[in-house]
């Protein structure tokens, strides 16, 4: 059975086809230990080699894999992406773990009227949440 860490979709992706210029924009799906899934505007074709950012976070590459699928979803497409090489794994789970954060902090200011830095938002996530997290998505 396959656990997933649901991923916050107001935090943007890139992805970009390593053979073609510029990138296209997404929103991240879901994460797993063997890859992502997240939707895209335009058809990016089954094999096609990518590399992800999450550009709110990092301009650098957040990882690297292979389109293993592409299928139309109303007016998008969803893409899942098999990461190419375990080191893939720990930036996806990193940057995960940082949508994850920026996701409760937005969240407190809008639903607690409470106004946190990164680092508080960071230290009350992994207070309340940093647990279940490494159960959910586990270092293997």
């Amino acid at each position: 059975m396959r656990e997933f860490v649901r991923h916050p979709s107001d935090i943007p992706l890139d992805v970009k086809i390593l053979s073609e210029a510029g990138a296209r924009h997404a929103h991240m799906h879901d994460v797993s230990m063997a890859g992502l899934s997240c939707l895209v505007a335009r058809e990016i074709k089954a094999g096609s080699r990518v590399e992800f950012y999450v550009p709110s976070i990092s301009e650098e590459s957040s990882g690297r894999g292979t389109v293993v699928w592409c299928r139309p979803q109303r007016e998008k497409y969803q893409l899942g992406i098999q990461f190419h090489a375990g080191k893939d794994v720990f930036r996806a789970r990193m940057v995960e773990q940082l949508c994850q954060i920026e996701h409760y902090r937005r969240e407190v200011e809008q639903f607690e009227s409470r106004i946190l830095n990164s680092e508080e938002a960071a230290a009350e996530w992994i207070s309340l949440y940093a647990a279940d997290f490494d159960r959910l998505f586990p270092l293997e």
